[in-house]
Parts: C-alpha cells; sequence; structure tokens
C-alpha cells in the first residue's frame, strides 16, 4: 500500500510539474505575441490612452469591440498601461470610431496619440 501511495505521488508531482511548464510557456507566448502591432501598406495606427481597464478580462472585451469597428486591422490592450493600440484602414474608420468602441465597452477614453 506505501508503494501505490508513492507511486500516485510522483505521477502527480510530476503532472503538476508538468502543467506548470505549459501554463509558463503559454504566458510567455502570449506575451510575445501581443508586443507588435500588425500593420501594412497604408495603414495608420492609434495608440488610445484609457481608464478602467483592471485586468485581462477587461483587454479581451476592449479588444473584441475595437475588432468589430469596420477597417481596424490589429488591437492590442494592456490594463496595467490602460493603452489600446490598433491598426486601421484610413478609408475605412478613424480614430474617431476607436474610441467610440472603447467608450461602448464601459471604459473612459483619456487621451490620443
Amino acid at each position: 500500500m506505501k508503494s501505490i501511495t508513492t507511486i500516485l505521488a510522483v505521477i502527480l508531482t510530476v503532472f503538476i510539474i508538468g502543467c506548470s511548464k505549459s501554463d509558463k510557456q503559454n504566458t510567455e507566448q502570449k506575451s510575445g505575441d501581443d508586443k507588435t502591432l500588425q500593420t501594412s501598406g497604408s495603414d495608420k495606427s492609434v495608440e488610445i490612452h484609457t481608464s478602467g481597464m483592471t485586468c485581462t478580462g477587461c483587454e479581451s472585451t476592449v479588444k473584441s469591440k475595437v475588432k468589430k469597428v469596420e477597417g481596424v486591422k490589429d488591437v492590442m490592450a494592456d490594463f496595467k498601461t490602460n493603452t489600446v493600440k490598433a491598426s486601421y484602414d484610413p478609408g475605412k474608420t478613424n480614430p474617431d470610431a476607436i474610441k467610440e468602441a472603447i467608450t461602448a465597452a464601459g471604459y473612459k477614453v483619456e487621451s490620443v496619440k
């Protein structure tokens, strides 16, 4: 009985260590993916400072709303710095439409660069 308990403890430990390494790799990959805003040819980009984002869920909400704006190509949101960066086709949309999407998501726009 003692050997079965020891074997189960070893298996559980290996499983836990394996999961934590996988989570760390996923986190590193995610943060690496969000560092570069994708733009092409005639696209423009805007950086909007907001207030009210407190977690990654807030980031997801903002990104989801802004991505729905026609002409938006890519969006990055960072709750730690309260910034939203977006690339867009200037023939289809503008920074005001992106600001409206952020406001509609429930966050305040502080400034636009």
